[in-house]
């Protein structure tokens, strides 16, 4: 009996031996470790046009880094920019009234409730010295799974001559 206690306490102690040794050991990557991404640094306005988003009238605002293939969005209703105190805020496609998307390089970017996005626009009212400008700061996603992190210093408003 001595003894099958013995080897019993020997085999809980080595059991929980194993546990401690697995639980240091380094995890195994991950599927989302293994997905590539692309930095967009913004830099340029391209122009606003008048549309809509879900029926309602809208801005869409066009950015780019002087590249003719890339560009990114924005799309908001009249309605949530005069009311978003300066500042516009989409995460994994809670807000209904703001879009942002991007077309860079061939692919297209764009945000989604089913993995990790958000889109952030800072917007700077104009001064005596300063127009308007717009801080955009994002991450999206691509259909094969491509994260895009977009980043940019304070965009004016004023379109830029090509």
């Amino acid at each position: 009996m001595h003894i099958l206690l013995w080897v019993s306490s020997i085999l809980i102690a080595s059991g929980l031996l194993l546990l401690s040794i697995n639980s240091q050991a380094t995890p195994n990557q991950t599927a989302s470790s293994n997905i590539k991404g692309v930095t967009i640094e913004l830099n340029k306005y391209l122009g606003g046009t008048q549309g809509k988003l879900k029926d309602k009238s809208a801005l869409i605002f066009r950015f780019g880094n002087g590249s003719a293939n890339n560009s990114c969005s924005i799309i908001t209703t009249d309605n949530y920019l005069r009311h978003s105190k300066n500042r516009l805020e989409n995460i994994n496609l809670s807000e209904s009234n703001f879009y942002f998307d991007c077309m860079w390089g061939g692919t297209y970017y764009f945000l989604s409730n089913r993995v990790k996005t958000y889109a952030e626009v800072i917007i700077k009212q104009p001064d005596s010295q300063f127009p308007m400008s717009m801080h955009i700061e994002a991450k999206l996603i691509s259909l094969t799974g491509e994260q895009a992190n977009i980043i940019s210093g304070d965009i004016s408003l004023r379109r830029q001559a090509k």
